[in-house]
């Protein structure tokens, strides 16, 4: 990047950063009793204020609202990408990427159990912009070769294509959204490989490298504790990217229960910043790894893309948070089970 690049995208990252939720903010949002009431927290109180604007707080309902924290996070996602070169640039798109995945899977699952109307009632097209696919298009599918149609001519169609079910049968969304994820990923180091500077290269490869043994580890447990699946079958559902040794992959992998994994998981270099964390739930474990990781390289990283990806992943996790907290909220959740919720 050139430097006066270099210096904006450092500055606005730290700044847009700067503006993030702080420990006050989730202590009241932990303590509203309504989902128009984190609306209106949200909307006067902190930096969601803008693409809240116009809100009536009394008529709305999480359906509206989480689309609207999205559209807030990839806006931020497309200002900072025009400080950025063309390279650069490919490294950040596996982050709108993301969002076309979350709505090709909820538009499978929607299929799955017939309610593909539904779907397209609640598609969020106000995130249309942002997006790579026709939402409109998605929308509109009532099955899944009407799903290939729609994303023919898209990177997303040979993963899907591959995974066309057969007659009769639905479609494997686990499966699916894995291996899409994956690809993702796979793409997006194919960018870092491509980056002319070399010190920048591996800088930006071991970040990933890192977040993706993180995204790994909480993949072992989600599987171990919901699945009965062989150590082969996990192996074959993780990112085949990362800093783990194989020896340690294949341990963690046959790994009777969650326990054995997280006591392996220790023996490994993830040991250090495992012992430092503070979650109430081991399948937090990859967002709480990725926070501080984040945190720490945003704070002290010279590297401008570096900083921008780090402030990118702890927006995510902003996100995830205060979407969690409003379905706790609407489900009645006591404020002592919702401040076990966010990480931060």
């Amino acid at each position: 990047m050139p430097s006066k690049s270099s210096n904006a995208v450092l500055a606005k990252s730290r700044a847009m950063y700067g503006r993030c939720l702080k420990d006050e903010d989730y202590r009241q949002l932990v303590e509203c009793k309504t989902v128009p009431e984190v609306a209106a927290y949200l909307k006067t109180r902190t930096c969601y204020s803008q693409v809240l604007t116009g809100l009536i707080e009394s008529e709305i309902h999480r359906g509206q609202l989480e689309p609207l924290l999205r559209q807030d996070l990839y806006a931020d996602v497309l200002s900072l990408s025009r400080y950025t070169t063309d390279n650069a640039l490919a490294v950040t798109n596996f982050v709108t990427s993301k969002l076309d995945i979350e709505q090709i899977i909820h538009c499978l699952i929607m299929m799955n159990i017939g309610k593909s109307e539904e779907f397209a009632l609640s598609v969020p097209l106000s995130l249309d912009s942002f997006t790579s696919i026709s939402l409109k298009q998605l929308a509109a599918a009532r099955s899944y070769d009407d799903l290939l149609n729609a994303l023919r001519h898209t990177k997303y169609y040979p993963v899907l294509l591959s995974f066309q079910p057969k007659e009769g049968q639905q479609a494997n969304i686990a499966e699916i959204e894995i291996a899409l994820q994956n690809k993702n990923y796979t793409m997006a180091i194919e960018a870092v490989e491509k980056l002319p500077n070399k010190t920048e290269q591996k800088e930006l490869r071991d970040l990933f490298y890192a977040v993706f043994d993180f995204v790994n580890l909480e993949r072992i447990l989600r599987l171990k504790k919901y699945h009965n699946f062989t150590a082969q079958t996990v192996r074959s559902l993780l990112i085949p990217y990362g800093k783990l040794s194989p020896k340690s992959i294949d341990g963690l992998c046959a790994a009777d229960d969650i326990k054995d994994v997280y006591e392996l998981a220790r023996d490994t270099y993830l040991g250090k910043s495992l012992s430092k964390l503070q979650f109430y739930d081991k399948t937090q474990i990859s967002y709480a790894l990725i926070n501080n990781y984040c945190k720490h390289h945003l704070r002290l990283s010279p590297n401008p893309i570096i900083v921008m990806i780090s402030y990118i992943y702890l927006k995510q996790i902003e996100v995830r948070n205060i979407i969690n907290l409003i379905e706790a909220t609407r489900y009645g959740l006591s404020p002592e089970e919702k401040q076990k919720l966010p990480v931060r």
